[in-house]
């Protein structure tokens, strides 16, 4: 007789665990699947990011404007700044546009679209009434996940070893980017000519794991989305 081995687990159950229940709170909370369905895997290409040439802040804005774009939140006020040598403290009151700050020296373009893409993460989820899974604790790891799901696992998955605050490792993070794309039906080596080779592997053997939990992500697809009242934006600048 032959035995079919089951995969080994990529993540632990909890871990694994979590990652569906934030998938199933960003589905809740952005429209369902039919309005993730629509999100693109966004890669390093011309494609993507067609501002070629541009140096300094202006090459900053320009990955800042098509970043947000690919975010979906093209029509959300907010802007980009260099930091200043003192922390920038932020109005108060809910009408001031929000500014995402970086730092002068730190211009790679794959750590700053994936810092993009975290604040852009922090605002959506800011206008959310149910909490992340796990509650507070988990914010800042829920907001990498969204991230991923925003379309942007390839640069936070790439910019992971370098980025020491991050809460989710480099595996837990190639693991939301291959849930990502077997929640899109897409297929999981979509990013590989772009991925760092060692994540490759991970992105693989997350995949083939996820494969068993496909009950899992037909009930993603199939979860209700929360009825919202339309987002208030942010109008005025101080």
């Amino acid at each position: 007789m032959r035995f079919r081995l089951k995969p080994k687990s990529f993540l632990d159950s909890s871990r694994l665990d979590w990652q569906f229940e934030s998938f199933a709170w960003l589905l809740r909370n952005t429209g369902g699947f039919s309005k993730f369905a629509e999100t693109a895997l966004v890669l390093p290409t011309e494609e993507f990011f067609p501002d070629r040439g541009l140096k300094g802040h202006a090459g900053v804005s320009a990955l800042f404007r098509r970043a947000r774009q690919h975010a979906g939140m093209e029509d959300w006020p907010c802007t980009v700044e260099a930091a200043g040598e003192e922390p920038r403290v932020a109005p108060d009151g809910a009408d001031h546009i929000p500014v995402v700050t970086y730092q002068r020296g730190s211009l790679e373009p794959i750590a700053l679209v994936a810092h993009f893409a975290r604040e852009f993460a922090r605002f959506l989820v800011g206008t959310f009434d149910e909490p992340p899974p796990g509650g507070e604790t988990a914010r800042e790891s829920a907001l990498e996940l969204t991230a991923v799901f925003l379309g942007f696992g390839l640069f936070m998955a790439n910019s992971s070893a370098r980025q020491v605050r991050y809460q989710l490792s480099e595996g837990e993070l190639a693991h939301a980017l291959a849930m990502f794309c077997l929640l899109g039906k897409k297929p999981a080596d979509s990013a590989d000519t772009h991925l760092n080779p060692h994540l490759r592997k991970h992105v693989r053997l997350a995949a083939r794991d996820l494969a068993q939990h496909e009950v899992r992500f037909h009930r993603l697809r199939s979860l209700p989305a929360v009825e919202m009242a339309e987002r208030t934006l942010p109008t005025a600048a101080h």
